[in-house]
């Protein structure tokens, strides 16, 4: 099915609004570079990043103001920067009450301004909250291949592209055929990209942890030979002292056994410590993390070691 009919085609269930993401923040450690950032604390909305958006794609000068950290937006918000970068990773945290569908909230668009085209499915029921009552925290990552939205850490939908990368910009959409919702709220938007890979710890994808360089010790200053002349007495020799019988040695005890690892499988929440097997190999993971597609532990080694 093309885009056209991710808009007919596809129903998300709104009934069962997920839970508020009030206590989610963002986590710029996770990823590496980052490429466009707006955190709304400023007087106005910042029109050198912005372009406010009637339904119909025409530019408008107004529909935005700025409160308490939030963007309160009542037209179509879209970033006036393009990422061309084949991998990357966006977040959004908003409120807004709309029609279902929730790449209607946050989403990208491609360089003819629509949804990029492909085939779209659910993951999990399709999470999408759409109540306006509670503020939740959208993602999107891209690759050549896919988008995938999550909701508050949960994956919601998939598009596979029918063609493979092309500038991307970023859609907040009141929008929702030809009707429009009353206004959204946005704390935050932040965006990561990488040429070669998905978003990872740092640009490189290897730790940034510097060399530590061991202090050299000072030089030993010479000790003074003694003034005393040396005595001409004998030395008296302390009695032998009988020999002890050597003490029972405890033996060491049993090695831990190291816990059996599981197949590494996409949409899995993986913890610290976690022992995953991928082609064979095993592997620790190294850091907390939801596994997306094309995040096999042989492509992100910040987040997995060899055992």
């Amino acid at each position: 099915m093309a885009a056209a009919g991710l808009m007919a085609a596809v129903w998300l269930p709104s009934q069962n609004d997920v839970a508020s993401a009030d206590t989610h923040h963002r986590n710029p450690a996770r990823y590496g570079r980052s490429s466009f950032s707006d955190d709304f604390t400023s007087g106005g909305l910042d029109m050198s990043k912005w372009a406010l958006l009637k339904n119909n794609g025409t530019p408008v000068g107004d529909g935005a103001s700025i409160s308490d950290g939030e963007a309160q937006v009542t037209r179509v918000l879209r970033s006036k920067q393009t990422f061309t970068d084949a991998f990357g990773h966006a977040e959004a945290r908003i409120k807004v009450q709309r029609r279902n569908g929730v790449w209607r909230a946050f989403s990208l668009l491609d360089a003819d301004g629509r949804v990029p085209q492909g085939t779209i499915e659910t993951i999990e029921g399709g999470i999408d909250p759409t109540s306006g009552r509670n503020f939740h925290t959208y993602a999107l990552d891209w690759s050549p291949e896919e988008v995938v939205w999550t909701v508050d850490g949960k994956p919601s939908l998939r598009l596979v592209r029918q063609d493979d990368g092309g500038p991307l910009t970023l859609v907040l959409n009141l929008a929702s055929d030809g009707d429009s919702a009353g206004r959204m709220e946005i704390d935050f938007v932040q965006v990561f990209t990488s040429p070669s890979g998905p978003p990872t710890a740092s640009p490189s994808g290897e730790p940034t942890t510097e060399p530590t360089t061991e202090p050299t010790s000072p030089p030993t200053e010479p000790t003074a030979e003694p003034t005393t002349p040396p005595s001409t007495e004998p030395t008296p020799t302390p009695p032998t002292e009988p020999t002890t019988p050597p003490a029972t040695t405890t033996p060491p005890p049993p090695a831990e056994t190291t816990p059996a690892a599981a197949e590494w499988a996409t949409f899995t929440k993986y913890s610290v410590g976690d022992l995953v097997l991928f082609e064979g190999v095993t592997y620790r993971v190294l850091e907390a993390h939801t596994s997306l597609p094309g995040w096999e532990p042989t492509k992100l080694p910040n987040l997995f070691e060899k055992v």
